[in-house]
């Protein structure tokens, strides 16, 4: 009997046992799904999130470089953004050492802020990049700067490391040079070069551009061909060649001959050079008028008139042995105080008298004389106009003698008409 109520006992307590098993994992149950659902709801709000915010990344190839004392270098920038939505930066530097000059650029301006658009990939990335020189009292250390992009919600840092040393060195020796360094043309013509700037050192490099040796009146302008107008400087990348051309316009008077030139390209302190030469070929050119491009006159009948001319060399060589013909109506007589000029430099003139005398019989009217100068290069001709004129006197007395006639004619009439 005893047995009996032992085992009914146990038998209950098993039993109670189990419901509280099948109660606790029946809990289990219920609550897990709403707890994963809950995380996989947070989770989803949070990638949602992070979607629409996106990630702006703020970087450059080359973030460490060596420069020496009174060099420069140019880092170029790259804005890259995984979000959906675009947003605009400003641009800042920090921790610029004293006396350190530092400006954000893009092809040809300084900019203080740059937009990012959505979904923006480094090649989308505009062109942006940070110029920093060195002064040349700059002590050897490594010096890092801070470059930030701030906008909103966003604020990306770049930490350049800049190493400042003396003894820097090059991986090559920077290059210069053109495939066509003598060119010649006329006065008149403009001369392009095609040069090209190779950066052989292991840092981005910026140039300054000039040229020794210009006549005065020359104009020479130096255009990268990444650069939409002629400038006086030229970034390059390390390990990079730039394209330049540079465009030479003579004055327009110069003279024949051959002028050297020399395309000059500094960086750091170091100058390279690009010796050319530049020859103007001759052009000869001769005009006959006069001082003041009156080309009329008057004169009378068997009396000398001076008429002032005016010989020019307009071309880029002197002229020598110039002859002065003239050619008339007949028994008219064309003299000149100089037949024959020796020589007029290339854009002078020379002033000639021409003495012309009409015939003595020459009736009232226009004549044609033309001058011819010329020399066995050139010739010029001009016509004069030269207008025979009748005495003032002469007009008097023919007027007097008429007014008589019809006075005596008047008195006749009236002394026989009564008869």
């Amino acid at each position: 009997m005893g047995r009996t109520a032992g085992f009914v006992t146990g038998k209950k307590k098993r039993f109670a046992c189990g419901l509280l098993a099948a109660g606790v994992l029946a809990a289990i149950t219920v609550l897990m799904p709403a707890a994963v659902f809950a995380d996989e709801t947070d989770t989803s709000s949070q990638t949602e999130a992070v979607s629409q915010a996106g990630g702006l990344v703020f970087s450059t190839d080359y973030p460490g470089v060596t420069v020496k004392p009174g060099g420069a270098s140019t880092f170029p920038l790259y804005i890259t953004n995984t979000g959906s939505k675009e947003t605009t930066v400003a641009l800042e530097a920090e921790d610029l050492p004293e006396g350190w000059e530092g400006a954000f650029k893009n092809t040809s301006n300084e900019v203080s802020m740059v937009h990012v658009g959505a979904h923006q990939k480094k090649e989308d990335s505009p062109s942006l990049s940070y110029s920093l020189t060195v002064p040349e009292d700059a002590k050897e250390d490594t010096y890092t700067i801070t470059l930030n992009a701030k906008g909103g919600s966003v604020n990306e840092e770049l930490k350049l490391s800049v190493k400042v040393d003396a003894e820097e060195k090059k991986l090559g020796v920077d290059t210069f040079t053109t495939d066509y360094a003598q060119q010649e043309g006329p006065a008149g013509t403009k001369f392009s070069y095609t040069a090209k700037l190779t950066n052989n050192s292991g840092e981005n490099q910026t140039y300054s551009m000039s040229v020794q040796g210009a006549p005065e009146g020359w104009n020479v302008t130096f255009t990268p061909s990444d650069a939409g107008s002629a400038t006086s400087s030229v970034p390059v990348e390390a390990g990079a060649t730039s394209s330049i051309a540079v465009a030479v316009t003579p004055a327009q008077n110069v003279m024949a001959g051959e002028y050297p030139l020399t395309f000059m390209v500094d960086c750091a302190g170091e100058t390279l050079e690009l010796p050319v030469t530049v020859k103007i070929t001759g052009t000869y050119g001769l005009t006959a008028t006069t001082p003041n491009g009156n080309l009329s006159t008057s004169t009378y009948a068997g009396e000398s008139k001076d008429v002032v001319l005016s010989i020019q060399n307009t071309g880029n060589i002197d002229l020598s042995n110039i002859s002065l013909k003239a050619q008339a109506s007949t028994d008219w007589k064309v003299t000149f105080d100089e037949d024959t000029i020796s020589d007029i430099p290339a854009g002078q003139s020379k002033e000639v008298t021409a003495h012309i005398t009409p015939a003595k019989d020459a009736i009232l009217g226009d004549y044609a004389v033309l001058v011819t100068a010329s020399n066995e290069v050139v010739k010029s001709e001009c016509d004069l106009r030269v207008a025979v004129q009748n005495h003032t006197g002469w007009g008097i007395v023919a007027v007097v003698i008429i007014a008589a006639l019809v006075a005596g004619l008047v008195y006749i009439i009236r002394k026989f008409g009564r008869r």
